[in-house]
């Protein structure tokens, strides 16, 4: 499992992660082709400099300028220049330029995301309709280049989970178009969700933008402790001065979880779907389970229900993704002709279970270890047939064996 750690003690923007992704080893041809993509005159520039003498790269974006100002025969600039145009389509010109762009459709998909995030966020707390909205945070042209590169890079490494470390979002009050907004603004905290650490160091100033907290949701950062990983890159984003008591870049860290570990360890959310119906064949039993994993589903186990008027039925049990649920309950609706379907939401963690050999009198011994997100061990399992084959050579009890390379175990830990 690809992790990608972002370790924001000085914040993050847009800029400062496009910098540690290149630091890190995006390509800058692939940088530079998803600015070109989008053709609307701007340029990227990746500067080597050092922040509190740690070499960092710094990402600028700059447009192309003419006597008279921006080039605005684009479509897409021409609107975004025009004061007329309202927000939702503002946001419907976006969402045109970059579906129409040549990007990879990951990409794409990040990016739609993270504006429709912004937008969305800015609409609640604004009371209004997204087209009533005062979209400010995507009036800058550099914010909609930023996101871009910075999507195609993360679809370009290939991470299969984010991570971010507590936040650090700055603190004061910054001035916008509409007047005064403390820090962080209320947008960026409603962005962040209530389940993030969030904390104020260094310079009164803006640290995490707002549009850097969209672009974490888009990823579906986790804000759980990162799991033991093995460092594979280290990339560091240089912002654009120097402060006094904050080393001012972003480190990213890209590496694998440990060998043999379960790479579905995670926090989360479960559907569970259940639905009774006729008494079926244990092959249509068979072929109806056999779909349901087809289509998303995590785990299916069915039982037979007997009724008070012995009467005979089956139950289905699903657990699936949220994003699965309608699917899931849609098929039982129009296979199982079924007159109701329960669901509910609940938690769910999974352990990290990882191999690892222990030295005992009797050699090497494999044992199983169950870890939780925190790192913390709960379960240890030695291999149950070498406990038994040695347990036999030498008269002892195969519980003793157990408890033995057990207690080895906790001892190498200590």
């Amino acid at each position: 499992m690809r992790i990608g750690f972002l370790d924001c003690f000085a914040g993050m923007s847009s800029s400062r992660f496009i910098g540690a992704l290149a630091s890190a080893g995006v390509p800058e041809q692939i940088l530079q082709d998803a600015v070109d993509a989008l053709d609307i005159g701007a340029r990227l520039e990746l500067m080597h400099v050092k922040r509190s003498n740690i070499a960092t790269i710094k990402a600028y974006i700059s447009f192309d300028i003419s006597e008279n100002g921006l080039n605005f025969s684009h479509d897409f600039l021409r609107s975004f220049q025009d004061e007329k145009v309202n927000n939702k389509q503002l946001l419907g010109t976006i969402q045109a330029l970059i579906s129409n762009a040549s990007l990879p459709v990951k990409a794409k998909k990040l990016i739609l995301e993270t504006f429709q995030n912004l937008a969305e966020a800015q609409a609640k707390i604004s009371g209004l309709p997204i087209e009533e909205i005062s979209f400010h945070e995507i009036k800058a042209l550099n914010t909609i280049v930023g996101v871009t590169v910075c999507c195609v890079a993360c679809v370009w490494l290939k991470i299969d989970q984010w991570y971010v470390s507590p936040l650090n979002v700055g603190s004061g009050i910054k001035k916008d178009s509409k007047g005064f907004l403390p820090i962080p603004t209320p947008v960026t905290l409603e962005l962040l969700g209530n389940e993030v650490l969030i904390y104020a160091s260094g310079p009164q100033k803006e640290l995490l933008t707002p549009t850097c907290a969209a672009l974490l949701k888009a990823l579906k950062t986790s804000y759980q402790p990162c799991p033991p990983i093995l460092i594979s890159r280290i990339g560091y984003g240089g912002g654009r001065m120097e402060y006094d008591n904050l080393p001012n870049f972003l480190r990213l860290c890209v590496g694998t979880t440990t060998k043999g570990k379960n790479t579905q360890s995670v926090i989360g959310e479960i559907v569970i779907v259940e639905a009774e119906f006729a008494k079926s064949s244990q092959d249509a039993l068979i072929e109806l389970q056999t779909h349901l994993y087809a289509n998303g589903a995590k785990f299916v186990y069915t039982v037979p229900i007997y009724s008070v008027f012995n009467q005979m039925t089956d139950k289905v049990v699903i657990f699936c993704l949220p994003e699965h649920a309608d699917e899931m309950r849609r098929f039982l609706f129009q296979r199982l002709k079924t007159a109701y379907v329960h669901w509910r939401i609940e938690k769910y963690e999974n352990l990290i279970h990882y191999d690892e050999n222990v030295n005992t009198p009797w050699g090497k011994i494999k044992v199983i270890v169950g870890q939780l997100l925190n790192n913390q061990i709960v379960s240890v399992v030695p291999d149950k047939t070498t406990c038994r084959s040695i347990a036999k050579a030498h008269d002892l009890s195969t519980v003793e064996i157990e408890e033995t390379v057990k207690r080895l175990f906790f001892s190498g830990k200590s």
